[in-house]
């Protein structure tokens, strides 16, 4: 038995296929974010460091569950804008891009949001929201969290002293994306941060000041580990030639040896649950005018952490 459509009902069908066709294409002409380069290509062009964080894999990994309890379980505020926004960064992010300077934090977030209960948390303490910026006091005195929709699933926020910080983000559609590397967590840390290291812990400090002369530095976590190291901290630093990263490598190797030395000197092992443990642990090579090193982490280190 064949089934014949009336003229009329083809015409209602194709209409109807033409309209949502017109829509997908409306939707995604205006989806600003479609990729991790396309969260990386909002953040200004500035001396920051930058970061990336896929939340997804590293939940899928067990890391995310490491940090849950013992982050809701110490902090009441946490847990009461959990229960108002119905937001939990555990369950509803899926991935962060950021920016960081001394004077602000500017991140992408992409994820799962009720814009309507974000919208009444900064109105009730202390906030306010005029479309489609809202604003509401840090913790720190002087310092405001602001925050807007990109798209309904990605939010731009800042931490800043302007509380209009967030504005900082850029909709340019004809901006240059970033290539992503290839890892689930990285950090290009800005040149600022080895030209004064002091705020940074002193075993790691060492380590820091060899890394001055690098053009550029990435440090990744790579998830692809054994079972005795599920993950490594990796190192790329582009030196300006083959020379300085011959030279580079060296003085992290001899790094390495002192603190060696000096453990021993104290009759001290290396802990595998502290810092020790990871850094006399590095390994490093050259390729061409890169460095590039690994550091495994230990089940002992991540222990210590949940």
């Amino acid at each position: 038995m064949r089934i014949q459509l009336k003229p009329s009902l083809v015409w209602a069908l194709l209409a109807v296929l033409i309209a949502g066709l017109a829509f997908v294409i409306d939707y995604y002409r205006h989806r600003f974010v479609r990729s991790d380069s396309d969260m990386l290509a909002f953040l200004p062009s500035s001396e920051a460091t930058v970061f990336f964080a896929n939340t997804s894999a590293l939940h899928r990994a067990g890391v995310l569950n490491m940090f849950a309890v013992s982050k809701t379980s110490i902090e009441p505020d946490y847990q009461d804008f959990v229960r108002r926004t119905q937001f939990d960064y555990t369950r509803d992010i899926r991935a962060i891009a950021g920016a960081v300077d001394t004077n602000r934090i500017l991140l992408l977030i992409r994820g799962r949001f009720d814009w309507n209960r974000l919208r009444a948390y900064a109105l009730t303490h202390g906030g306010i929201c005029k479309d489609p910026l809202c604003n509401l006091p840090a913790a720190n005195p002087g310092r405001w969290i602001s925050f807007l929709p990109i798209q309904p699933d990605v939010m731009a926020l800042a931490v800043a002293s302007d509380g209009a910080a967030v504005t900082a983000v850029s909709t340019n559609q004809n901006r240059t994306l970033e290539r992503v590397p290839p890892y689930p967590v990285w950090v290009r840390v800005a040149p600022a941060v080895f030209r004064k290291p002091v705020a940074l812990p002193f075993a790691v400090r060492i380590f820091a000041i060899s890394l001055q002369p690098a053009d550029r530095v990435l440090l990744s976590l790579d998830l692809s580990g054994t079972s005795a190291w599920p993950f490594v901290l990796r190192l790329d630093a582009q030196c300006p030639n083959f020379a300085a990263a011959e030279t580079m490598k060296a003085q992290l190797e001899l790094e390495t040896r002192l603190l060696r030395m000096e453990l021993a000197r104290e009759r001290r092992q290396p802990r595998p649950d502290d810092l020790t443990g990871l850094l006399v642990a590095g390994s490093f090579a050259v390729s061409k005018k890169r460095v590039i090193g690994d550091w495994p982490i230990r089940k002992e280190l991540l222990k210590t952490l949940e």
